[in-house]
C-alpha cells in the first residue's frame, strides 16, 4: 500500500467545488474570486482520508514559507516546484533564488529523470525546462567558468553598504576606533572629498574599493596625529579592504535591482563561490534593496519619485517578488547575527504589504533565528533526525499537530514526503503530503561516489517509452502527440537515442488510432464516432421572429451587476486587471424534449427543457428558472461513461468487474472510463477494501426523476413573448439532448424544438485576453 498514514482527527481544508483539490495559505473570499489563478500545484495528500487530492498553495498574497529537512529529504526539490509553478501560475510576479550550492541552474531544462517521467505522465504534466532562467555568477569569477555554465553577472555597488555592514562582515566592533574611521572614510569618499584639499566636490555614489582604500592612506585629516587615527587602524581596514577586493562581488556601478527582479523570470543568484560571510552581505543587501523598493512601488506617488532620476528608476521599477533562500541557517542563525540577519528580519515583518514573500529552507531548523520563524505562515517538514530540529518544527508549526505525528514519525518520513503547516483558518490541523514530480530537471541529487555509465540498447529504450505511452492510455484513454514528442525527445537526450515519435505511435497501432493530434484507445475511438453523429441545428433567419422568455431586467441593471464581475488587480498589486469591451441582449436557445416515458403498463407524454448553451436541464424556481448542475457533464461523455454514471446511481459502490455487468460493457471499458470520470471529479474511487471501488461524488447532483411539474411546465409558468435578435450556435448537439431522458428512465423521442430565454452578454478584456460574463435577462443572477 506504500505511505498513507491514517489520522484519527478528520482533516477539514479549504477545497474547490468538486472536492478533489485542496488549497493552502489562501483565504475562503479570494478562493471564490480566483478559483485556481495564482495557486501552485505543488503535490497530493498522502493521508488516507483524502489521499490522492491535489495540493495547491496560494501565490497571489505575499507569504513566509519555512521548508526543512534532513540532507536529500527533499527540501530543495520543494523549493524547485514552488519556483517553476510560480513562474506558469503567477507571471506578474520575480522569482529571486538564492543558491549557496549550484544546483538551481537546472531548472531550463526538462527533468530527464526516468523514475519521476512516468509520474508526471500519469498526473497530466510534461517534462519542460523553465526557459525564462537566468543565471548569475559573481562578476570576480566570471573569466574561470566555461561561459555556457552562467548567463550574467552580478555585483555589489560598495555606495549601497553601510558601516554597520562592513563591520559584521569585518568582524568590526561599530564603535571601536576601527569601526569610526571606516564610518568616517565612507563618508568622504561619498561626499568626494578630494586627498589633499578640504574643498567639497559633487557627490560620488559610484565609488570603488580602490577609492576607499586610497583615502584611508592618504586623507590628511585621517592621518593627522592631532585629530585622526592611529596607522595601525589605517593598515588594519586596509588590508581588510584589499582581502574585499578578490571577493569578486563589488564594482563602482553595481548590478541594477531591476535586472535581477524582473516580471515573469527566475534569477538564480550563485553564491556557492562566495564564503558564508560575504554571502550574508549580498542577501542583506538584496533583501533590504528589494524591500525598500516594493514600499517604494505602493505608495501613491511613486510615479511622481520615479521620475526623479535614472538611479531611481533602476532600483525602485520592479514587481513583487519571491525571494527563495536555501541554507538558510548560515544566513539568520539564533544567538548570532550577520550581515542579513536584521534586513531579512525587516523584510518579513514589513513586507506583506508591498508584496515581498519570502521562502526558506534548511537543515538545522533548531539553528534559524527565532524572529524569523515566529512570522511564518506556511511551514513544511521533511524527514529530521535530530530532537532538537524535531523540537524546534514543533514549537513554530502554525497549525495543531495531530498526536500520530510524532517525532518518531517524522524521522521516519520517506523521501519526498513531508507534513504541512497552513495558518490559514481553513485548514484545521497538519496534514501529510507527497511532492509532485518536478517537471524541470533538479540537480540536488547526491552524486554517487563511484559513477557509472548506463548502458542500454536503442530497441530497450523505445519499449520504455512504449510502456510508458501504454500506461498513459490504460489510464486516461487518449494522449496528445504533443506530449508523445516532448516524451521522446526528452528520453533521447537522457540516453543519446534517436527514437523517432511515429516508431511509438506505430508500435501502438493495433491498440490504438490517432485522432485530432491525439493518440486514442481503439475501442474508446469506436464509441466516440458512434455517438458524434449529430444533426444539425437550424440557425433562425435574421428578423425572424422568436419565441423568447419575457426579460424582466432591464439593460441598465444588467450592466450595473455585470460590472460588479469585473476583477480588478488585488490590492494593486496582484491578478488581473478587466474593462468592458461591449454589452448585448441575446437569445440563449432552450431545447424542447419531447418524449413518451414508460410509467406501469404503458407510455404517457411529456417534455422537459435543456440549456442548449450549458447541457443543463431548466426548471422552475423560486425567482426564475432553475438549472441542474452535472447534467452537462453527462451529455459530453461518450455513451460508455454514461452507461456507467446510470450504473452506479443505482447502488452506492462497484467494483470495475460490477459497473461491466450492470452497464454492459467490457472490464476494460469500464476501467478506462471510469478512470477518467474520477479524474473529471465526477466519480469518487476508493482503495480501503480488497479491490478498487467506485461511487458518484456526493456534489455531481441529478434530480430523481424530471416528470415532475417543476420540469415540465416552464412554457405556463414564465411569460412568452415574440422578439428577434442575436442567437448563439447552441454548445450541446441536439443527439446529445435526445438522450437526457432516457438517463431517467425508459423513454421514446417524439420531437425538438426551441424556445429561448434572454441573456446579457457582457465581454471585458485585459492584458490575459477576454472573458465573458453572462447575466441572465429574467432574474439577474450570473450563467456560467
Amino acid at each position: 500500500m506504500g505511505f498513507k498514514p491514517r489520522v484519527s482527527e478528520p482533516l477539514e481544508t479549504l477545497e474547490d467545488a468538486a472536492g478533489r483539490s485542496v488549497f493552502i495559505g489562501r483565504s475562503q473570499s479570494l478562493h471564490r474570486k480566483y478559483g485556481r489563478e495564482g495557486a501552485l500545484l505543488i503535490g497530493k495528500v498522502a493521508e488516507e482520508e483524502k489521499f490522492g487530492e491535489f495540493v495547491y498553495m496560494d501565490a497571489l498574497m505575499p507569504h513566509t514559507v519555512f521548508v526543512c529537512g534532513a540532507k536529500g529529504s527533499g527540501k530543495s526539490y520543494t523549493l524547485g516546484i514552488m519556483a517553476e509553478e510560480l513562474i506558469y501560475k503567477n507571471p506578474n510576479i520575480a522569482v529571486v533564488i538564492i543558491d549557496p550550492i549550484g544546483i538551481y541552474w537546472s531548472m531550463k531544462y526538462p527533468n530527464q529523470e526516468e523514475s519521476e517521467l512516468d509520474s508526471l505522465v500519469r498526473m497530466g504534466l510534461t517534462p519542460k525546462g523553465v526557459e525564462e532562467t537566468r543565471v548569475f555568477v559573481p562578476h570576480g569569477v566570471r573569466n574561470t567558468l566555461p561561459r555556457d555554465t552562467y548567463d550574467k553577472t552580478y555585483a555589489l555597488r560598495p555606495a549601497d553598504l553601510t558601516a554597520d555592514d562592513w563591520c559584521i562582515t569585518f568582524g568590526i566592533d561599530r564603535f571601536s576606533p576601527s569601526g569610526l574611521l571606516l564610518e568616517k572614510a565612507l563618508e568622504k569618499v561619498f561626499n568626494g572629498y578630494t586627498t589633499t584639499s578640504r574643498k567639497r566636490m559633487n557627490p560620488n555614489p559610484d565609488y570603488s574599493l580602490g577609492d576607499i582604500i586610497t583615502c584611508l592612506n592618504t586623507d590628511e585629516e585621517l592621518a593627522s596625529k592631532s585629530k585622526g587615527f592611529k596607522t595601525e587602524s589605517r593598515r588594519a581596514l586596509t588590508s581588510r579592504f584589499e582581502a574585499a577586493k578578490s571577493w569578486g562581488v563589488f564594482s563602482p556601478t553595481g548590478t541594477p535591482l531591476v535586472e535581477l527582479c524582473q516580471e515573469g523570470k527566475v534569477s538564480v543568484i550563485d553564491v556557492s563561490f562566495l564564503d558564508e560571510k560575504v554571502t550574508s552581505l549580498v542577501i542583506g543587501l538584496l533583501a533590504r534593496k528589494i524591500l525598500n523598493a516594493r514600499k517604494l512601488a505602493t505608495r501613491k506617488n511613486a510615479i511622481k519619485r520615479l521620475a526623479v532620476s535614472m538611479d531611481e528608476v533602476l532600483e525602485t521599477g520592479i514587481p513583487p517578488t519571491w525571494l527563495f533562500i536555501d541554507e538558510a541557517h548560515t544566513l539568520i542563525p539564533a544567538g548570532s547575527k550577520t550581515a542579513a540577519s536584521d534586513a531579512l528580519i525587516e523584510y518579513v515583518k514589513q513586507g506583506r504589504r508591498p508584496g515581498c514573500s519570502l521562502v526558506m529552507a534548511t537543515q538545522q531548523p533548531s539553528a534559524i533565528d527565532t524572529k524569523i520563524l515566529s512570522q511564518l505562515d506556511l511551514l513544511f517538514t521533511h524527514k529530521l533526525t535530530f530532537d532538537d530540529d524535531i523540537k524546534a518544527v514543533f514549537k513554530r508549526m502554525p497549525a495543531e499537530i495531530p498526536k500520530e505525528y510524532s517525532s518518531r514519525f517524522i524521522k521516519t518520513l520517506p523521501i519526498g514526503h513531508c507534513l504541512v503547516g497552513d495558518r490559514s483558518d481553513y485548514t484545521n490541523r497538519v496534514f501529510a503530503m507527497k511532492l509532485r514530480p518536478r517537471f524541470s530537471q533538479h540537480e540536488g541529487r547526491e552524486t554517487r561516489s563511484v559513477d557509472f555509465e548506463e548502458t542500454i540498447s536503442p530497441e530497450q529504450v523505445e519499449g520504455l517509452v512504449v510502456k510508458m505511452v501504454r500506461k498513459q492510455l490504460s489510464d486516461f484513454s487518449r494522449v496528445n502527440l504533443s506530449k508523445i514528442d516532448q516524451l521522446v525527445r526528452t528520453i533521447n537526450k537522457r540516453y543519446g537515442t534517436k527514437i523517432a515519435p511515429k516508431k511509438i505511435v506505430s508500435a501502438l497501432e493495433g491498440e490504438a488510432v490517432v485522432e485530432n493530434e491525439q493518440l486514442v484507445l481503439k475501442e474508446v475511438a469506436e464509441q466516440d464516432a458512434a455517438s458524434e453523429e449529430e444533426e444539425t441545428v437550424p440557425e433562425p433567419a435574421p428578423g425572424e421572429k422568436l419565441l423568447v422568455f419575457n426579460a424582466s431586467v432591464s439593460e441598465e441593471q444588467a450592466k450595473g451587476l455585470a460590472l460588479k464581475h469585473r476583477k480588478k488587480k488585488l490590492l494593486g498589486l496582484f491578478g488581473d486587471e478587466e474593462s468592458l469591451k461591449g454589452f448585448e441582449l441575446e437569445y440563449w436557445p432552450i431545447y424542447k424534449v419531447e418524449y413518451d416515458y414508460y410509467q406501469g403498463k404503458g407510455f404517457k407524454r411529456s417534455a422537459c427543457y435543456v440549456d442548449g448553451m450549458t447541457g443543463e436541464l431548466l426548471s422552475v424556481g423560486k425567482r426564475g428558472m432553475a438549472t441542474t448542475h452535472g447534467v452537462s457533464k453527462l451529455v459530453a461523455m461518450n455513451k460508455s461513461k454514461r452507461k456507467i454514471v446510470q450504473a452506479l446511481r443505482k447502488g452506492k459502490q462497484a467494483t470495475a468487474k460490477g459497473i461491466a455487468g450492470v452497464a454492459g460493457v467490457t472490464e476494460t471499458t469500464a476501467r478506462t472510463n471510469v478512470e477518467e470520470l474520477v479524474r473529471d471529479g465526477i466519480v469518487a474511487a476508493s482503495d480501503k477494501g480488497r479491490a478498487r471501488t467506485y461511487s458518484l461524488h456526493e456534489q455531481f447532483d441529478l434530480p430523481p426523476k424530471i416528470t415532475t411539474p417543476e420540469y415540465t411546465t416552464l412554457e405556463s409558468a414564465f411569460v412568452l413573448e415574440e422578439a428577434s435578435g442575436h442567437v448563439p450556435t447552441p454548445r450541446i448537439t441536439r443527439e446529445a439532448v435526445e438522450d437526457i431522458p432516457a438517463l431517467f428512465g425508459e423513454v421514446k423521442i417524439r420531437g425538438v424544438s426551441f424556445v429561448y430565454r434572454p441573456v446579457y452578454h457582457a465581454m471585458f478584456a485585459s492584458v490575459k485576453g477576454p472573458r465573458n460574463v453572462y447575466i441572465d435577462g429574467m432574474d439577474g443572477a450570473v450563467l456560467k
